[in-house]
């Protein structure tokens, strides 16, 4: 059987699929990652019997390839390392802020049932979007406990990658994928399978709702408005002006008073009349102005 050679890439031809990927998703290749783009389109390229990559380019650019061969060629360039309770503080914050939110609502209209609804972007493999909903039961189960009241809650959860959302939907987990989980939390969330696997419990998975989106259609699909939006480990992806851009997305679908959550070391410096930082130096968070629409 002959080997398969792969073709070199020329800094023009990187330069073009750089433009093509951030064009079409938002994601930015630096040079560093420029051997994880000739991994993965020599794979198509031996897939399809093509012989260069301007010939893919080529077929990509004019629409003739499929979108699900997008969506892997782009699933192939994206780090999708997650695990369940992977930044505590921020987890905190968000749990925190829910908990008030709640409490100040039961106080001011105690006749009206008290809604949270969460936004996770760039869920990947469905750990962050679990964790969330996990601690939003764990709240509601507290305000039952303590004041006899509950809320009504869910999780919405966007990725671009269909691999990752269909292991999301499944909710099925490797045992050392839960390696931060507490025990109690195990033992009570998660159904033990074999080979040491495990399951979310139906009762999260039905407050987890997951849709296949890029953040260059955030302002375009599902206009719903959020309590809280959790959005770590996808601004790496962006340039500057991106990152900002994508912020500014966020902010419009936070509702007044909503609270946005972001990744350390992400973004240096977020420009906003609109939001302001809460005081944590552990996290980095937003609460955004309660008259702002």
């Amino acid at each position: 059987m002959a080997t398969y050679k792969i073709p070199e890439m020329e800094s023009e031809e990187f330069a073009l699929w750089q433009t093509l990927l951030e064009k079409r998703t938002g994601l930015w290749l630096p040079e560093s990652r420029k051997v994880f783009l000739i991994a993965a389109l020599s794979r198509h390229l031996k897939e399809k019997g093509l012989s260069n990559y301007s010939e893919l380019y080529s077929k990509l650019d004019a629409g003739a390839i499929s979108v699900l061969d997008w969506a892997t060629l782009v699933d192939s360039l994206t780090v999708h390392e997650t695990c369940y309770y992977r930044d505590i503080p921020s987890l905190k914050v968000v749990s925190s802020y829910c908990r008030n939110k709640a409490l100040n609502g039961f106080q001011n209209e105690p006749n009206k049932p008290q809604h949270i609804q969460v936004w996770s972007v760039g869920c990947s493999t469905g750990e962050e979007a679990y964790t969330l909903a996990i601690e939003l039961d764990k709240v509601n189960m507290g305000l039952k406990e303590s004041c006899d009241r509950e809320i009504y809650y869910g999780v919405t959860a966007v990725d671009i990658s269909y691999p990752s959302l269909a292991v999301a939907r499944e909710g099925i987990y490797a045992a050392r994928q839960l390696d931060f989980v507490p025990q109690s939390t195990k033992n009570f969330y998660f159904n033990r399978l074999q080979d040491e696997y495990y399951q979310i419990k139906q009762q999260v998975r039905q407050r987890t709702c997951f849709i296949q989106s890029n953040v260059l259609e955030l302002g375009k699909k599902n206009t719903q408005k959020f309590d809280v939006i959790y959005c770590q480990n996808v601004l790496i992806y962006f340039r500057q002006e991106r990152k900002r851009q994508v912020i500014d997305q966020l902010t419009k679908r936070l509702k007044p008073g909503g609270l946005l959550v972001l990744g350390h070391g992400e973004i240096t410096h977020v420009e906003s009349e609109e939001l302001t930082r809460v005081d944590n130096k552990h996290c980095l968070a937003f609460l955004k102005k309660d008259d702002v629409n």
